[in-house]
């Protein structure tokens, strides 16, 4: 028995070096297989979101034709108006962007099942979460380049669209903006341009503080130069106060020729409301210059609350689209048969449409004051996932 034990030994050791050999090679080919199947799947996903993002994109085109044509027919020829709706697509496609990618994931799912490739997959003993890694992780990455590269292009079209259709709407036209000197607005009016700018403004913006305009004739000359320490907004007109006004002109002693008035009051086409509603458009800025912008408001006076809002929101957008991708895969997994996949892609959208709801709740709240700025704008693109994860697993478990 002694002479025996080495050769058993041997034996022995030559068998779990075999069998470590032959389970390390299995895992390997395992995990080739896995990634190949993670490859596939987000080949697939990646394919089928590019071919309804294109049909989608064709859809709103066409619509925004229609409705512009509507509006501008009388005002505009169809290469100005093939412009206009080409300029306000990237907008009205990037509203919808959430039921673009649910409607990518139901045709992905419902693809699988059809294909059976779902049930053979899931037969080979890898779980549903593992399938469903691939398409989530692709989500995520079209989120962020959506939020990162596509949020530029809508900010600086819609700008280009607005002054284009107000160009139609009224003809002269006021224009805002606001810098790290102030407030700068331009009006023109009685054939008289001016630049305004104000260094603060109260938060309805119906005074502006710090004011200083400068006006110019039908040749383009300085003809007016004005400062005053504040002006009240009102009706067709503002009313300075503590103004001084410099007359210019080539043979004119400005300095000799300025007056200073208590209170003096001038025309003007620029109201509280147009100010303040144009200020309040955050799409108008793009991700990457809305902090800078946000410091700019602060230092003026203006309310940056709805930028603050729109800042937060768009950093996790990417988690809610991921989200709309768990919703169409949790009723649209299984293979169903007649009516029963119709509810299930009903189902899908309701859900989808409901969380997209609170979003936009929530995130209007927020704009009010009345919820929290973080809470509102990162629990729902959260709590999405999860529930959505929990639908998963019930429907994998039923």
């Amino acid at each position: 028995m002694a002479f025996d034990l080495p050769t058993k030994l041997h034996w022995y050791f030559y068998f779990c070096f075999a069998l470590e050999n032959f389970i390390g090679k299995f895992q390997i080919k395992w995990a080739k297989l896995s990634m190949t199947l993670h490859l596939y799947f987000a080949k697939k996903y990646l394919m089928i979101t590019l071919v309804t993002f294109a049909i989608m994109l064709l859809v709103t085109f066409l619509i925004d034709l229609v409705e512009h044509s509507r509006r501008f027919s009388g005002s505009i020829n169809f290469k100005g108006l093939f412009y206009l709706t080409f300029l306000n697509v990237p907008k009205s496609f990037y509203d919808i962007i959430d039921l673009t990618m649910l409607i990518t994931s139901i045709s992905f799912f419902i693809s699988l099942s059809k294909t059976s490739e779902l049930i053979i997959v899931r037969a080979s003993g890898r779980s549903i979460y593992q399938t469903l890694s691939a398409p989530f992780f692709v989500s995520l990455i079209i989120g962020c380049v959506i939020v990162s590269l596509f949020n530029p292009i809508v900010a600086s079209s819609s700008k280009a669209y607005l002054n284009m259709k107000e160009q139609l709407l009224q003809g002269g036209r006021a224009i805002f903006s606001v810098g790290s000197e102030g407030l700068w607005l331009r009006q023109g009016i009685n054939s008289q341009n001016s630049v305004i700018r104000a260094t603060l403004a109260n938060v309805d913006a119906s005074t502006l503080y710090g004011i200083t305009m400068i006006s110019f004739s039908e040749n383009g000359s300085v003809s007016r130069l004005i400062e005053a320490e504040s002006a009240n907004i009102l009706e067709n007109s503002w009313q300075l106060q503590n103004a001084k006004i410099w007359p210019i002109g080539p043979d004119l002693n400005s300095e000799k020729k300025a007056k200073f008035y208590k209170t003096f009051s001038i025309d003007s086409n620029i109201t509280k409301e147009e100010i303040t509603e144009r200020f309040g458009e955050p799409h108008l800025v793009s991700i990457w210059n809305l902090p800078s912008y946000i410091t700019q408001l602060r230092a003026v006076g203006f309310s940056m609350r709805k930028y603050e809002v729109r800042y937060h929101s768009e950093l996790s957008h990417p988690i809610f689209l991921a989200a709309m991708m768990l919703v169409g895969c949790a009723f649209t997994m299984k293979k169903f048969i007649g009516n029963r996949k119709s509810l299930a892609i009903i189902a899908s959208i309701l859900l989808g449409f409901g969380f997209f709801y609170v979003r936009n709740l929530a995130e209007l709240l927020a704009e009010g004051n009345q919820l929290n700025l973080i809470a509102a704008t990162w629990i729902p693109a959260f709590s999405s996932i999860f529930i959505s994860l929990g639908l998963v697993l019930h429907m994998e478990d039923g």
